[in-house]
């Protein structure tokens, strides 16, 4: 009886963590519409599709965020042209987004700055509550990564969700045309 008992459990057990990992798979990022540090619209929906799409709230004050984004600037060069998309989304508020232009100017980003200025998209959409919080969806958007806070070496499995999730194949170097200096029109 009692083995019988534990059986089941493991069953019981099993069935439920599949469940949850399929739960986890199929999970879809919270759509939301912001507007961006020059003052036009973003919404995420219409950018899905494209590939990849890496989500990261941040703030000015908060240095794991800003090592963050200095490394996902590197890939986001490294992927952008086979669709990789990063939106970094300060949490700051209003009075900061002059701070904030000028902090990305500094640093060159050159991915999507948008501005959460109270909170809701953090807060409620994400369930966000310290930062850096990352959220990385295929172009699904299906959650493939999420991540409070970051350390070097995270790259690695954040550089390695990106690539199993790009659409467009690699780019390939145009083959150099035929050297023909030095032949004639006739052959002899």
């Amino acid at each position: 009886m009692k083995l019988k008992s534990i059986i089941v459990f493991c069953a019981m057990t099993c069935l439920v963590a599949g469940l949850a990992a399929q739960e986890v798979q199929t999970r879809k990022i919270p759509d939301f519409t912001l507007t961006d540090i020059e003052g036009r619209t973003f919404n995420l929906s219409k950018n899905l599709g494209i590939g990849p799409i890496y989500v990261s709230f941040w703030a000015t004050w908060c240095k794991p965020c800003v090592e963050e984004l200095k490394i996902i600037q590197k890939l986001y060069q490294k992927y952008e042209s086979r669709g990789f998309q990063v939106v970094a989304i300060n949490t700051e508020g209003p009075k900061a987004s002059a701070k904030v232009k000028s902090f990305v100017k500094s640093y060159g980003f050159t991915f999507k700055i948008l501005l959460d200025n109270d909170g809701e998209v953090f807060r409620r959409k994400f369930k966000g509550a310290a930062m850096p919080f990352t959220v990385l969806a295929n172009a699904e958007g299906n959650i493939i990564l999420s991540a409070v806070g970051f350390k070097p070496g995270d790259e690695v499995e954040i550089e390695k969700k990106i690539v199993e999730n790009l659409i467009s194949p690699p780019e390939t170097p145009a083959e150099p045309a035929p050297d023909t200096a030095g032949q004639s029109g006739s052959e002899q």
